[in-house]
């Protein structure tokens, strides 16, 4: 053969080896909400393109807002043009509805495997447990609510001590109530939130329930709406009414600002960043949107009091950021492949990097943390290891009972009902749920 003929058939040999090399890639599909998760999910397909050459990750990001594609998602993934991998809330509504309807693969193998059962928090593998026993989703990133913040300068004008067993505020209700009493005197207002918006009374409330009922019975609030469910306590009985009642007492004591009602989240947060609070209650998230509207506002945090002795606080974690893989996906080994990834600690660690979403793991290097994250929250993270998590009761139960607590809640602190007509009403939500077929 001719050098020259050779040459065009090596080229040839070339260009059939490349094509059947692109050929032979598998390509996966993955949906998500835009913002900080898309930013995630791009660096961390990057990363694992880089390691998977075989394996193209195509990130395809939802157009709109949140509210958009929450309530379109479930349509979207019973498609034929389904995505082969998604992220997406991971609580009692929509999601369970995809597990119910038998719309996604299970995990179990890759909990085994990859040693997930060992590096998440207990309260997270309860919440991804379906009734059923398996496990449909992961859980990516996390955040925990809500603590509260303090004004420094307030407490020392006032003559308040800080907490001083570095995360729960005060050992008891009374003493509670003191702090409450001298922050008023000093004239200024007690905790500040926006109660307009009933979710963050929600907060409060499973602040309460966590505080005031046992873990066991804790978990059966968070089930007896299911089908066929034979519930230890009902909303009626006076496990939860305690709760209703405490949470109606702290406004009656004067622990919430004047006016909280009708103020919206951004209202109840300008009120402490003027200074006219004492006290502020949010999320985790807090603190960043604290450093960026007061900058020179020097606060602290705590956790909400004990109220009973034998019951310890811990923090509520909102872990229902989730990744899934859909049934059918033709590339099932590759989405494992991927979603292993993004759960190794390579993966958390990179993915906190881009964009300092807390890692699910709890095994992630100290260090890191401590160099990215704001030192508030590297203490928080810290205290979340060391004293634990529970669960808020709003988000493993349906839409329409959190929902509707939500306005419940609202109608009582505005004494429209008592905690008994709440407590009946929920109950009558949950019964109709317990009825249906399985």
């Amino acid at each position: 053969m001719k050098k020259a003929s050779f040459l065009v058939f090596l080229s040839v040999v070339l260009v059939l080896l490349l094509s059947f090399s692109v050929l032979a890639k598998t390509s996966i599909r993955v949906t998500c909400i835009p913002g900080p998760t898309a930013e995630r999910l791009q660096a961390q397909a990057k990363a694992f393109m880089e390691k998977n050459p075989d394996i193209e990750v195509v990130i395809d990001v939802a157009g709109g807002a949140e509210e958009v594609y929450k309530p379109n998602f479930p349509v979207i993934a019973a498609s034929p043009d389904r995505p082969d991998m998604a992220w997406y809330w991971v609580d009692g509504r929509q999601y369970q509805d995809l597990v119910a309807a038998g719309l996604l693969e299970p995990l179990d193998d890759l909990y085994e495997s990859e040693g997930w059962n060992e590096v998440l928090p207990q309260s997270t593998l309860e919440k991804y447990t379906s009734p059923d026993g398996h496990k449909y989703a992961v859980n990516v990133t996390v955040v925990w609510y809500p603590q509260v913040y303090y004004n420094k300068k307030i407490f020392e004008e006032v003559g308040v001590v800080p907490p001083q067993t570095s995360y729960v505020a005060y050992a008891s209700n009374q003493e509670w109530y003191d702090v409450i009493g001298k922050i008023r005197s000093g004239g200024y207002e007690p905790v500040s939130f926006g109660g307009k918006e009933g979710w963050i009374i929600g907060h409060t409330h499973d602040v309460l329930l966590q505080r005031m009922v046992p873990q066991e019975l804790l978990n059966d609030f968070y089930n007896n709406w299911r089908p066929g469910w034979e519930p230890k306590v009902r909303y009626t009985d006076e496990a939860w009414l305690q709760v209703d009642r405490m949470l109606l007492e702290w406004k009656e004591k004067g622990v919430f600002a004047e006016g909280f009602l009708s103020r919206s989240y951004p209202e109840g947060r300008m009120l402490f960043v003027q200074g006219k609070a004492a006290m502020y209650q949010d999320g985790s998230w807090g603190v960043g949107i604290l450093r960026n509207e007061a900058p020179d506002l020097d606060f602290g945090w705590m956790l909400y009091p004990k109220i009973k002795q034998d019951i310890d606080p811990k923090f509520l974690l909102y872990a229902g950021n989730g990744m899934m893989i859909l049934k059918g996906t033709k590339n099932l080994d590759a989405c494992k492949k991927f979603l292993s990834f993004l759960m190794s600690k390579e993966g958390q660690e990179l993915g906190f990097r881009v964009t300092t979403e807390f890692p699910s793991r709890l095994d992630i290097n100290t260090d890191l943390i401590q160099e990215i994250a704001d030192p508030l929250i590297y203490e928080m993270w810290l205290k979340l290891q060391e004293i634990g998590s529970s669960t808020g009761w709003d988000d493993p139960v349906p839409a329409e009972l959190a929902e509707r607590s939500f306005i419940l809640f609202q109608e009582m602190l505005s004494g429209m009902r008592t905690p008994e007509s709440v407590g009946q009403e929920l109950e009558a939500i949950a019964e109709r749920y317990r009825s249906k077929k399985k």
